[in-house]
């Protein structure tokens, strides 16, 4: 059986994710750098700023609340505007590397454009891959916070 490049290059990346080896798993997202070694660590400026966004939203706080927040505290985004968007925030809230795990195969291409995975035997997850900077239980806890706003606003 012939295989095309495409599938070919989504085995190896499977094949990459699955063996814990892609350096797709070391993406830098705010709040983390890059150590000698190729590694995750902790910006610790930054991820004052994370926790904050964390504590601000379970505590009840609306998204555009800790944008209002950030700006006060003179806190530039990680694009270095002066205000943080709303979307930028709840990208940071749904990112599962702040509790130190990562998920790979997330997304895929379909007719040339980024979609989410809705086959979980694509995605690989790699547990305490990196230093967190927030507890799982935080984590878990503003997840459970998203979709309970979620579902009221869609009502």
């Amino acid at each position: 059986m012939d295989t095309t490049r495409s599938e070919q290059i989504k085995a190896g990346l499977q094949k990459s994710f699955r063996s814990g080896k892609s350096s797709k798993a070391s993406t830098v997202c705010y709040g983390y750098r890059i150590d000698s070694k190729g590694k995750l660590k902790i910006h610790p400026n930054e991820a004052t700023h994370v926790v904050y966004i964390f504590e601000r939203f379970a505590a009840g706080d609306s998204l555009g609340k800790i944008s209002d927040g950030l700006f006060l505290m003179d806190v530039p985004s990680p694009t270095g505007k002066e205000i943080w968007s709303k979307e930028t925030i709840s990208k940071i809230l749904s990112n599962e590397k702040y509790a130190g795990d990562v998920i790979l195969g997330k997304t895929q291409v379909k007719n040339g454009i980024q979609v989410k995975t809705i086959d979980l035997s694509t995605k690989t997850t790699l547990t305490n891959h990196h230093p967190a900077i927030i507890s799982k239980e935080l984590f878990d806890s503003v997840q459970k916070e998203k979709s309970r706003r979620h579902r009221l606003r869609e009502r």
